[in-house]
């Protein structure tokens, strides 16, 4: 009689035993969300004051989950001419946030941005939040102007946008993101100042602006980058043959201006200054 009465027992016992599981592992990663780190140049990233790789770096997966909360963040360039980046980010349960540093040998050039995801009451509606410091910078979604910041866009088409945010004074911040149904992208610039060119007008009627020749390439194009770095999103193409006129420069890369009148990045390893 027992062991019917065990025999009886023993698939509820399981499947009690296998609920009590889910429900801990649940629990055990409730709270959590995710970041992602990036830069032009490779950095050393601390998380409240403690290594934990290099970028690009995304603690996206288990078990590097974050509990959520307030974190430092903090970037040390592998190149000693720029200067650090430093950060209070939140981490928010079940988002992904994402910390980007343009590095600058200028430090008051730098430009920071952090995005995140996260849900809103509207399932059947994308928004896109830009917040930038100083504030009152233009905003153009994919290419349009749509206002100015602290700028809360709603009903957005969802798919894929380019961002632009521009102040006089500032250098430009581009930002290629995707929205997503049911969720508003939230996304805070801290633009840096523009490294101007010493100009005068008795000169800039006599000297020509530096040009970029595009080479050849393996793929018959040539990316051009938002950022001087590989990782960075992708603004629109060159072919070999263009001469175009130069902004500016870094290491490995070269500012150029495209026909439409928009600014971007390409390898130097595919380009020579005229």
């Amino acid at each position: 009689m027992l062991r019917k009465i065990i025999l009886f027992l023993t698939p509820f016992l399981i499947l009690i035993i296998i609920f009590l599981l889910i429900v801990l592992f649940i629990n055990r990663d409730n709270g959590k969300g995710a970041l992602q780190v990036a830069s032009n140049q490779s950095a050393q990233v601390f998380l409240n004051s403690k290594y934990i790789g290099k970028t690009p770096l995304c603690l996206c997966e288990l078990p590097q989950l974050l509990k959520t909360g307030d974190y430092d963040v903090k970037l040390i360039p592998q190149n000693q001419g720029f200067g650090t980046a430093e950060q209070k980010i939140n981490v928010y349960d079940g988002v992904l946030t994402f910390y980007d540093v343009n590095f600058d040998n200028n430090k008051a050039a730098q430009s920071q941005s952090i995005i995140t995801l996260e849900p809103i009451d509207e399932n059947n509606n994308s928004q896109i939040l830009i917040v930038s410091f100083p504030d009152k910078a233009d905003v153009f979604l994919d290419g349009n102007m749509s206002g100015t910041t602290p700028l809360l866009l709603k009903k957005i088409t969802t798919s894929d946008h380019e961002i632009k945010v521009v102040k006089d004074g500032y250098g430009a911040k581009d930002l290629r993101i995707k929205t997503v149904l049911g969720k508003r992208l939230s996304a805070t610039i801290y633009l840096g100042i523009k490294n101007e060119v010493p100009n005068t007008s008795s000169l800039s009627a006599t000297i020509a602006p530096s040009k970029v020749l595009i080479l050849s390439t393996p793929t018959g194009y040539l990316r051009v980058r938002s950022q001087p770095s590989v990782s960075s999103s992708q603004v629109g193409t060159v072919s070999p043959g263009n001469v175009l006129n130069l902004v500016s420069e870094t290491t490995g890369w070269f500012e150029i201006e495209l026909p439409n009148g928009s600014e971007g990045w390409v390898s130097s390893d595919f380009a020579k200054k005229q």
